[in-house]
């Protein structure tokens, strides 16, 4: 890796061209706008190096490098401003301290009838509304037929429906 080229005794090796040029490479790219500098000068020692023995001269690895760092921060340069065009998702708005708190009520009484239905039941019903199961799936988690877990899931809704009142809807 950090060779000279063979027959070459005066060619500089890969390491000592890292030394003498990595820093030189990093202000380049600053100087050109990347974000990123010191990844796009490895990445153009990275370049170099799959190159390294098919390279003819030596002396313009400096050459070749400047090239590089320049292509790659204009690439980079160049996708930054697309993608700060690019019109961001705004993040949800936080629901007010009364929807929280209606919110904490509703599972606050949601867990209190859960807890009143069978092992199974309430196990089907969380594998299926709150993991998003499918029938089957909920099926071989629990080793039953889907039959089981179909009939299981309308006791449950019942059950649910009876305890917290019909206003649950039909939602299946």
């Amino acid at each position: 890796m950090g060779e000279s080229v063979p027959g070459d005794l005066g060619a500089p090796t890969f390491h000592d061209l890292f030394r003498e040029y990595f820093g030189q490479m990093t202000r380049l790219a600053h100087l050109l706008g990347a974000d990123d500098a010191e990844n796009i000068a490895q990445e153009a020692f990275v370049k170099l190096h799959q190159r390294w023995d098919s390279l003819i001269d030596h002396t313009r690895v400096a050459g070749y490098l400047r090239a590089t760092v320049v292509n790659m921060s204009r690439s980079r340069t160049r996708h930054l401003r697309v993608v700060r065009r690019a019109p961001q998702d705004r993040p949800p708005d936080e629901p007010s301290a009364e929807v929280r708190a209606v919110a904490s009520w509703e599972h606050q009484r949601l867990r209190a009838v859960l807890v009143k239905l069978s092992r199974r039941q309430r196990e089907v019903l969380v594998l299926r509304y709150w993991l998003d199961l499918s029938t089957v799936a909920i099926a071989d988690t629990l080793g039953v037929s889907p039959g089981t877990v179909k009939a299981t899931t309308h006791h449950a809704m019942e059950n649910l429906r009876k305890h917290l009142g019909d206003d649950l809807g039909g939602a299946r």
